[in-house]
């Protein structure tokens, strides 16, 4: 991404959401001017300063690299690749069995090269699995039931940089495909998310079971007080989601793909009574497993992650689920992987949209950048702060950055003009400046 060497903007925003008037200039790697007013109304001739970047929250993988494919990993690569896009990354590993040690070796070596100060822009690590009672598109060897010691050792890794891990929290009942795995040696949901959340690492709930909602509501409600209970981070960060919608038991239909499926669609659209949608009957309108998670983000004790594509998720679906929610109970992930492989399962497109599928047909993941992102849910009504809420302030905030952000001395920051070309630099932060 291009770096701003010369601007002025009369307008800054703030983490909380607020948009303050400002008078702000930079130039030659300076700031000449940086004052900061009360709240007001942005101005939509001119622009604004953000003190953070946007964030790829849920990543697969970023140019050449698969993040999943440990051998080949080069995190430096990384790194730079999201310093030059101007982004935050998390990224997000499918993790065989049998790699569980290499896992933790190279947990460590992140660990110790973060303190170093490397990495900047790699802000921790994500498991998607390997937890999951329906893998769906994912690949499977990356999904088995960890026993306690295994379990153990993937809870070491919370002081490593280790976020979350992605967990279906129906995966242990008789009805689950792993259920014939299951031993003495394999814990209950009840002990595992104890175990991580007191180790500092969010269960992040999806890969549902299908047939039995109601079961797997209760399950989810078991998470979420167990998490609440003992958390850190107890509140909207204690616990997370996958895709929300996606993988999961729905009593409609959410996403339009195809060019035969989007004949369709206004009409299906219209079935789905939208605007019907409230609290008090969510969970009859999209059914309980999807309507248990709105209604525990409306009450800030979760935080939905939710794409914002257009293809894994209709934008006017997502778009409702925000006016639902509100935008701080919500990260935008983007699923995204630029290599056609991820944790050695081929991958490929098909006519129509811009997703991962592998071979069986089911999406396996998203293509397109949070930049993409931010331009959907601007298109479809949200003003700036519901923007930089879902982009990067919430995903900031779930990982623990937001306060680092605020002491740091050199400070990452990004300029939006008035035609929303966007900048991001690192510039030395004057001690007048919040």
């Amino acid at each position: 991404m291009d770096k701003a060497s010369e601007f002025t903007c009369p307008s800054y925003l703030d983490y909380d959401g607020a948009m303050k008037i400002s008078r702000i200039s930079y130039r030659n790697q300076e700031w000449l001017d940086f004052e900061l007013g009360e709240q007001g109304l942005f101005r939509k001739s001119g622009a604004y300063l953000v003190g953070a970047l946007p964030m790829e929250f849920h990543c697969h993988g970023i140019g050449d690299y698969d993040f999943s494919n440990l051998e080949e990993l080069d995190l430096e690569q990384v790194n730079l690749r999201a310093e030059q896009e101007g982004i935050f990354c998390l990224p997000s590993i499918f993790l065989p069995h049998n790699q569980l040690d290499q896992f933790l070796a190279f947990m460590k070596q992140f660990h110790e090269h973060k303190q170093q100060g490397r990495y900047g822009n790699i802000l921790g690590i994500s498991l998607e699995g390997p937890l999951l009672a329906s893998f769906a598109g994912t690949p499977e060897k990356g999904n088995w039931a960890p026993t306690k010691s295994e379990w153990g050792k993937l809870a070491s890794c919370g002081q490593l940089g280790l976020i979350y891990t992605v967990l279906s929290p129906d995966a242990m009942t008789e009805q689950s495909y792993l259920k014939p795995y299951m031993t003495a040696d394999h814990p209950s949901i009840e002990w595992i998310v104890d175990t991580l959340v007191e180790a500092g690492i969010k269960p992040a709930l999806g890969h549902f079971q299908k047939a039995y909602p109601e079961e797997t509501a209760k399950l989810i409600h078991n998470v979420v007080e167990t998490a609440q209970r003992r958390s850190g981070f107890a509140g909207p960060d204690a616990v997370l989601t996958d895709h929300l919608f996606n993988d999961m038991p729905n009593t409609f239909k959410h996403s339009w793909r195809t060019p035969m499926e989007r004949k369709n669609r206004i009409e299906q659209l219209r079935q789905a009574q939208l605007n019907e949608w409230n609290l008090d009957t969510i969970n009859q309108m999209v059914g309980e497993v999807p309507g248990t998670l709105i209604r525990y983000a409306a009450e800030g004790q979760l935080t939905i992650c939710m794409n914002f594509d257009s293809e894994h998720v209709d934008l006017e679906v997502a778009r409702r689920v925000v006016e639902l929610t509100g935008s701080k109970s919500i990260i935008a992930m983007t699923d995204r992987i630029d290599t056609d492989s991820m944790c050695g399962q081929p991958l490929e497109k098909v006519e129509g949209n811009n997703l991962w599928y592998q071979g069986k047909g089911y999406v396996a993941a998203g293509s397109y950048t949070i930049d993409r992102l931010m331009h959907n849910i601007r298109a479809i009504g949200f003003g700036e702060q519901a923007v930089w809420d879902m982009t990067s302030f919430v995903p900031l905030r779930a990982c623990g950055y937001l306060d680092v952000l605020e002491r740091m001395d050199f400070k990452p920051y990004s300029y939006m003009d008035e035609t929303k070309t966007r900048h991001h630099f690192k510039a030395r932060m004057p001690q007048l400046v919040p």
